[in-house]
């Protein structure tokens, strides 16, 4: 379940509350003076659709910029009360213990399943495109005006304008330039173009205060214990090459902003959800939450509490409320201020890396590393694909002396059950809740285009190399310097909405031409007659290594190093329940060809006449065994030779 946070808030005192399923939940209640602080002059305290702007036959135009300003502001909070006035009712749960305090708030992971995003009603959406307006001639007198300009993107934003938000930041007005590329930014975000958002969020960093730049790329927050460490000891001056020398002790040096930068280099590489994407949407998305905070600040809100850091931390952890409810008032409550709650996107994963990812990636072991669902610390949602789920693929290792060949073979996985639809938004919806009008916040369209496939490999610096093909289902190859690097293998289907993905770790090492190695073990689908190379067995990878008792497959591998002179190769092939000794269990049998031989067999054939790889397959039957992990064991083994051992861990399903 994604988390949720839910505050009440009256003064003096901190009750807790309930909190929503699938969704990150707010919950406050205002301070009565915050609210009406905002009441501003008698001329101004006009009903909400009222513009404010507009000169009246007693009236004279504002004097001067603050007035404009201050008329401004006044328009921005009357909006947020109307906001309140009009949120959809739900009951008081009572209170629940905190399970983590942040300033004035407090939240908790769990609760019901029972959110789904709601339209605006009409009367929202008037009062927003009045108090856009309102804005607009605002900034007419006043083009350099900050605050207003972050307005205007901000409820742009809100109301899906993403295209007029992306104009109106480029245009800018004459504001800081810093902020400009922000919102400019933070626009482009929401319309998809993550690429294009992270160029212009670097030159706006470019223009800014240098500790306030720093502050916005600053990773820390989403990091766990042991990942921010690893951060501080690089801005401290410690060695910043975990897989290498994390252990060397400082050094002074003057670039110490440098092993800093490297390690928030690696975090971002990282926690990008899928590379099949152009550009990193939970780099931007970071920065577009920083936005989205400081458009907050001296500004009102839905919650009726002033912006602080706890609402800025929150919002950096788990993104911006995109729905909101009202606490129905009971007997005694008359004259306080309503509770509010606030959702988050349903679905949120913690794609952030885990310390020991971020410390070393390339230690990273299978199924380790899965966005976290359950209790994250932080959560993001992609808008390409709200629906995420863990990979199928199988993946191995060819050594080719100074460089690696790595093959991996995926599919897209099945999941009917949560498709979203091809619209702005995802989540629980019927026809007649579209037709009340839209939704706050709307993420970009799903995409269109066929599923695609895609290898990735990160390697030590956070640099990406890969490959991709437009495929639900098939096998993919890189060859690159035999190295460490962290592995991805990746399915999209763009139109359903759904990515899936595996990330582990390799660790590789130049080997000499002449000395005998072992490729991974590779599953293959029976097709015909046996594959004698690496590039004819891969036309034939199995997505997977589940396997079904009495299932006929290929076992492929390779032998490189040999071919120097004749000699002959021994093999010895085995299968047994993972954890037994090889004959630990006389009841399971390996099949080859058409006839059943106890679970050890050895073969011995003479070696490759040439020098390069050497491909052997030979067919397998999986015996009649229970459902578990077993394992697939080869050994071979040639005169004057160190004998090499390879394992094939598979699962056999019912």
């Amino acid at each position: 379940m994604a988390p949720a946070v839910m505050v009440r808030i009256h003064p003096g005192q901190l009750f807790v509350r309930r909190l929503l399923a699938v969704v990150g939940v707010a919950w406050a209640c205002g301070n009565p003076l915050d609210l009406e602080a905002a009441s501003g002059p008698t001329s101004f305290a006009a009903p909400w659709g009222a513009p404010i702007l507009h000169q009246q036959p007693d009236q004279r135009p504002p004097a001067d910029s603050s007035s404009i300003h201050r008329e401004a502001e006044v328009a921005q909070a009357r909006f947020e009360r109307v906001r309140r006035r009009l949120l959809p009712e739900v009951r008081d749960e009572g209170r629940r213990p905190c399970e983590e305090r942040v300033g004035r708030l407090c939240f908790w992971h769990g609760g019901e399943d029972d959110w789904e995003l709601i339209p605006d009603p009409s009367d929202l959406v008037d009062a927003r495109d009045e108090l856009l307006n309102n804005l607009e001639a605002a900034a007419a007198h006043i083009p350099g005006d900050e605050w207003i300009l972050g307005q205007r993107i901000r409820y742009m934003g809100e109301a899906g304008r993403w295209d007029a938000a992306v104009a109106l930041a480029g245009v800018c007005g004459g504001a800081d330039p810093s902020w400009c590329g922000v919102l400019q930014g933070f626009a482009l975000h929401g319309t998809g173009r993550y690429q294009a958002a992270l160029e212009s969020f670097e030159r706006a960093f470019d223009n800014m205060d240098s500790e306030r730049a720093r502050k916005w790329r600053d990773p820390s927050v989403l990091l766990d214990r042991r990942g921010s460490r690893l951060l501080s000891d690089a801005a401290s001056g410690r060695d910043v090459d975990p897989e290498t020398e994390r252990d060397a002790a400082p050094e002074p040096s003057p670039a110490l902003p440098d092993g800093w930068e490297k390690v928030r280099t690696r975090v971002w590489a990282l926690a990008d959800p899928l590379y099949l994407v152009p550009g990193n949407d939970r780099e931007s998305e970071h920065y577009a939450r920083w936005t989205f905070s400081a458009m907050n600040d001296q500004a009102r809100n839905a919650w009726g509490m002033s912006w602080g850091d706890d609402l800025e931390e929150l919002t950096v952890r788990y993104g911006w409320e995109r729905g909101w409810e009202r606490v129905r008032q009971g007997i005694g409550d008359f004259g306080t201020a309503p509770s509010v709650i606030g959702h988050q996107l349903p679905g949120g994963r913690e794609f952030a890396p885990p310390g020991r990812v971020l410390e070393a990636p390339s230690e990273t072991v299978l199924d380790a590393w899965i966005p976290e669902e359950e209790r994250p610390q932080n959560m993001h949602v992609p808008a390409y694909a709200p629906v995420f789920l863990p990979g199928v693929a199988q993946v191995a290792v060819f050594h080719r002396g100074d460089s690696i060949l790595v093959a991996a073979s995926t599919e897209v996985p099945a999941n009917s059950d949560t498709m979203p639809t091809r619209s702005t938004n995802w989540g629980p919806r019927t026809d007649s809740a579209l037709a009340e009008g839209p939704t706050p916040w709307p993420q970009p369209v799903l995409l269109s285009g066929p599923e695609q496939i895609g290898l990735f490999l990160v390697d030590q610096e956070g640099r990406i190399s890969g490959t991709s093909r437009p495929l639900r289902e098939g096998a993919l190859h890189l060859t690159v310097p035999a190295d460490r690097y962290l592995v991805s293998v990746e399915a999209w289907a763009p139109e359903e909405g759904l990515g899936a993905r595996i990330r582990h770790g390799i660790k590789t090492e130049t080997i000499p031409d002449d000395l005998a190695t072992l490729s991974d073990l590779v599953l293959l689908h029976k097709e015909g007659s046996l594959p004698e190379s690496v590039a004819a067995a891969l036309t034939s990878m199995r997505a997977s290594t589940s396997l079904e008792a009495d299932a006929e497959l290929v076992l492929g591998w390779e032998v490189f190093g040999l071919g120097w002179r004749e000699e002959v190769v021994s093999f010895d092939l085995s299968f047994s329940r993972e954890g037994e000794s090889l004959f630990g269990s006389l009841g399971r049998w390996l099949g080859f060809g058409g006839g059943q031989k106890p679970l050890q067999i050895q073969w011995s054939e003479p070696g490759p006449s040439e020098i390069g790889p050497w491909f052997r397959s030979v067919e397998v039957f999986v015996p009649q065994v229970d459902p578990g992990k077993y394992v697939f064991r080869l050994s071979v083994t040639t005169p004057g030779r160190e004998g090499v051992v390879r394992t094939r861990l598979v699962e056999i399903v019912p």
